[in-house]
């Protein structure tokens, strides 16, 4: 259907587009192949923003005017699909499908919800728990969110709490789409703006981050700043309901109704179990996550008599449209990296940030990257569009005497984990939005209890910067 705003938009991204590329004056360090890597990024943040077109069409685009315009040949601008990145998001949906079709992730859930006992405030942990350990076995935050809040909406109905008006349901919705963000930052294979991150790495500096790595880093941030999210959501939403033995009935009730474990539900529960001590371990074993993940879900739908679903079933549960846009905006980003481009922008706008510390400016680009979320619909397009610049950044520093020793994966991994902070708007992450949709919290309320998680989010990380982040060495 033919959508007049859209439109406009798509005329803006296209004359943009083009000015960059043919109208711009010749300026020093920035060649024609870098003016149209940075017009076509240009053309995608501008639609990606606006939503003017879906991902498919967008991601078409981008490596159609990669080529067209000469920012690189054909190969080069299909790199992006060859990434462990992409593929990751890929086997992650998959895995994440056969969790939730045979009943395992649900199972799990309701089994520590089931033993909360009577008060409310446990039950806030309980959810908080639930999302944390869902946030190893589901690689995907959209997933995740989709698993456990249906739960949370079904306790409410047992509460026999009014829609839209009880505090303990708002508070539990809230713990779930935004501590289960934060708990993301720790786990390589949570959120695809992770592996974008590490594969823009790879294409840049030909440092491979492992799993182990990135969990060194992230986890304990991710896990005490989960934790505080949640004693905060608490106080804003104090339990309206003190006595929660109906909904922990039903919970009870369900996974009765659920019956023992299925064969399918163990060999899922054992390849899982296994893909994570593979991930922990890599740096022993040297299997990359990706390969990791690739062996899981082909066990998964290997013709065995425990078959958890078959790749006729599974195909249908991939979002094919994310994966073209999120290789196209790799291909770009490598684009960006190989041209110059990036390097450009790095130098035109955060030359003035290079005589700083390194952890001030580490600082700098976590609040700024707080700021962008205005902008972006996801950390997924957050992470593509800016890692590139970051990385670019980052390498000026290093290059400085004054920095010799300095860890340009590091610079970077602290930066892209904070693309994750996604609360302010309705549309700036999917568990937004999926929260909305059960219709037990507004949009004015969610961007209040945003605005305030996001602060919280960026002072913690600060503080991190100064305190963990140094004491292991990043700095």
């Amino acid at each position: 259907m033919f959508n007049t705003k859209k439109m406009i938009f798509i005329v803006l991204a296209l004359v943009a587009m083009l000015s960059m590329i043919y109208l711009t004056p010749e300026m020093p360090g920035l060649n024609f192949k870098g003016k149209v890597a940075l017009g076509v990024g240009i053309f995608a943040i501008i639609v990606w923003i606006s939503q003017a077109l879906d991902d498919a069409q967008s991601g078409f685009l981008i490596i159609a005017f990669l080529v067209l315009f000469g920012a690189g040949k054909i190969g080069e601008a299909l790199i992006g699909y060859s990434s462990t990145g992409v593929w990751i998001v890929v086997l992650g949906m998959i895995m994440a499908a056969c969790m939730g079709d045979t009943g395992l992730s649900k199972r799990l859930a309701l089994i520590i919800v089931s033993k909360i006992g009577k008060s409310a405030i446990n039950l806030y942990w309980a959810i908080s728990l639930v999302t944390l350990i869902m946030t190893f076995f589901i690689p995907s935050l959209a997933a995740k969110t989709l698993l456990v809040l249906p739960i949370i909406t079904s306790m409410g109905l047992a509460f026999g709490a009014e829609k839209g008006q009880s505090t303990l349901v708002k508070g539990l919705i809230y713990i779930v789409t935004i501590a289960g963000t934060m708990y993301c930052m720790g786990i390589m294979t949570s959120h695809a703006a992770n592996p974008i991150s590490v594969s823009l790495i790879k294409n840049a500096t030909g440092v491979d981050v492992s799993w182990m790595e990135w969990f060194k880093i992230g986890m304990p941030p991710a896990l005490l700043m989960g934790l505080i999210a949640t004693y905060i959501i608490i106080k804003m939403f104090p339990p309206d309901i003190e006595d929660i033995s109906a909904g922990r009935d039903v919970m009870n009730q369900q996974l009765s109704d659920m019956g023992k474990m299925s064969s399918k539900e163990i060999y899922a529960f054992v390849i899982f179990i296994a893909t994570l001590l593979l991930w922990a371990t890599d740096k022993l074993h040297g299997l990359n996550a990706t390969l990791v993940a690739m062996l899981a879900v082909a066990a998964m739908i290997a013709p065995v008599p425990t078959q958890v679903m078959t790749w006729k079933e599974a195909e249908k549960k991939v979002p094919w449209n994310v994966f073209i846009v999120y290789g196209a905006g790799l291909s770009m980003g490598s684009l960006l990296v190989k041209t110059g481009a990036a390097a450009w922008l790095a130098s035109t706008f955060f030359h003035p940030l290079l005589s700083l510390d390194v952890k001030l400016q580490v600082v700098i680009f976590i609040w700024l990257m707080l700021a962008l979320q205005v902008l972006f619909t996801g950390a997924g397009p957050k992470t593509t569009a800016l890692t590139p610049v970051v990385i670019a950044h980052a390498i000026a520093v290093a290059a400085l005497p004054a920095n010799a020793g300095m860890q340009v994966t590091a610079f970077v991994i602290l930066v892209s984990m904070n693309m994750l902070h996604q609360y302010l708007l309705p549309v700036s992450n999917l568990p937004n939005i999926i929260g909305l949709a059960t219709e037990e919290i507004t949009s004015s309320e969610l961007i209040k209890v945003g605005a305030i998680m996001s602060l919280f989010g960026a002072v913690f990380c600060t503080v991190m910067v100064y305190t963990y982040w140094s004491w292991i060495g990043l700095f």
